[in-house]
Protein backbone atom coordinates (compact mmCIF):
# COMPACT_ATOMS: atom_id res chain seq x y z
CA UNK A 1 0.00 0.00 0.00
CA UNK A 2 1.30 3.47 -0.69
CA UNK A 3 2.47 6.28 1.53
CA UNK A 4 -0.10 8.34 2.15
CA UNK A 5 0.89 12.25 1.26
CA UNK A 6 -0.10 15.54 3.33
CA UNK A 7 -2.52 17.81 1.11
CA UNK A 8 -0.23 20.55 1.02
CA UNK A 9 -3.21 23.20 1.50
CA UNK A 10 -4.55 21.40 4.58
CA UNK A 11 -0.57 22.03 5.85
CA UNK A 12 -0.66 25.78 6.03
CA UNK A 13 -4.72 26.27 7.24
CA UNK A 14 -4.83 24.03 9.94
CA UNK A 15 -2.52 22.33 12.74
CA UNK A 16 -2.90 19.56 14.68
CA UNK A 17 -2.18 20.50 18.62
CA UNK A 18 -0.41 17.95 21.41
CA UNK A 19 -3.50 15.97 22.02
CA UNK A 20 -4.44 15.21 18.62
CA UNK A 21 -7.32 18.18 18.05
CA UNK A 22 -7.43 20.02 14.63
CA UNK A 23 -7.42 23.94 14.97
CA UNK A 24 -7.84 26.47 12.13
CA UNK A 25 -8.17 30.31 11.79
CA UNK A 26 -11.33 31.97 12.27
CA UNK A 27 -12.20 33.65 8.94
CA UNK A 28 -12.45 37.55 8.33
CA UNK A 29 -9.61 38.13 10.69
CA UNK A 30 -8.01 40.51 8.39
CA UNK A 31 -10.91 42.35 6.29
CA UNK A 32 -12.30 45.48 7.08
CA UNK A 33 -10.58 45.43 10.60
CA UNK A 34 -11.35 49.12 11.00
CA UNK A 35 -15.13 48.68 11.89
CA UNK A 36 -15.04 45.64 14.02
CA UNK A 37 -14.66 46.39 17.77
CA UNK A 38 -11.82 45.93 19.70
CA UNK A 39 -13.58 42.65 21.23
CA UNK A 40 -14.00 40.90 17.80
CA UNK A 41 -10.87 41.90 16.85
CA UNK A 42 -9.16 39.93 19.73
CA UNK A 43 -11.85 37.36 19.45
CA UNK A 44 -10.57 36.62 15.91
CA UNK A 45 -6.75 36.43 16.54
CA UNK A 46 -7.39 33.04 18.50
CA UNK A 47 -7.58 29.53 16.83
CA UNK A 48 -10.54 27.39 17.19
CA UNK A 49 -11.35 23.58 17.16
CA UNK A 50 -13.00 21.53 14.04
CA UNK A 51 -15.51 19.65 15.06
CA UNK A 52 -18.09 17.34 13.87
CA UNK A 53 -18.02 15.97 10.45
CA UNK A 54 -15.24 18.02 9.17
CA UNK A 55 -12.99 16.96 12.10
CA UNK A 56 -12.67 13.07 10.22
CA UNK A 57 -11.75 14.83 6.78
CA UNK A 58 -9.06 17.24 8.27
CA UNK A 59 -7.41 14.36 10.39
CA UNK A 60 -7.46 12.67 6.54
CA UNK A 61 -5.87 15.18 4.98
CA UNK A 62 -3.24 15.66 7.47
CA UNK A 63 -2.33 12.04 7.59
CA UNK A 64 1.02 11.49 5.99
Amino acid sequence: MPKLKTRKAAVKRLRKTANGKVTCAKSTAQTLRRKKSRRARRAKGHEQPITGGQLKQAKRLLAG
